[in-house]
This record gives C-alpha cells, sequence and structure tokens, in this order.
C-alpha cells in the first residue's frame, strides 16, 4: 500500500536486524508501506531500513488527517 503524509511526523527507526535507530522525521509526500504482523505501520524511504508508527499512533494520525492511506487495486 501506500501512505501520503500531510504534515511532518515522528517515527521510530529499526536496521534490519531489529536494532532501533532512534527517532526519524517524515516529511510530507507519499511512501510506500506495509502493515507488519504485531500491527505496525513499515514505512519505507529507503529498500531496507524502514520507520515504523505503532499502531495506536498511525491510528491516531489517520484519524487527524496526516496519515492517508491507498491500497492496491
Amino acid at each position: 500500500m501506500y501512505v501520503y503524509i500531510t504534515h511532518k511526523l515522528n517515527a521510530r527507526k529499526k536496521r534490519a536486524d531489529g536494532t532501533d535507530c532512534g527517532s526519524q522525521s517524515l516529511y510530507p509526500g507519499k511512501y510506500f508501506a506495509q502493515q507488519t504482523s504485531d500491527g505496525a505501520l513499515a514505512i519505507f524511504e529507503n529498500a531496507n531500513e524502514p520507520v515504523y508508527l505503532l499502531p495506536f499512533f498511525w491510528w491516531e494520525k489517520m484519524e487527524k488527517g496526516v496519515l492517508l492511506l491507498e491500497e492496491f487495486a
């Protein structure tokens, strides 16, 4: 799926091996994303290091219009 971010927001960044890299800002734009098995949203800025939004956080941001989802047809 794709997500559109309408306002700057912060997300947690993890490396491919699962180690935490702290917070990272996501700026308005279109990003590729996948929902993980634990309900988080993995947003891919580049091919190998996604940033993660926790389930309660990304649902809240959707309600506020900061995060918009586009499902594949």
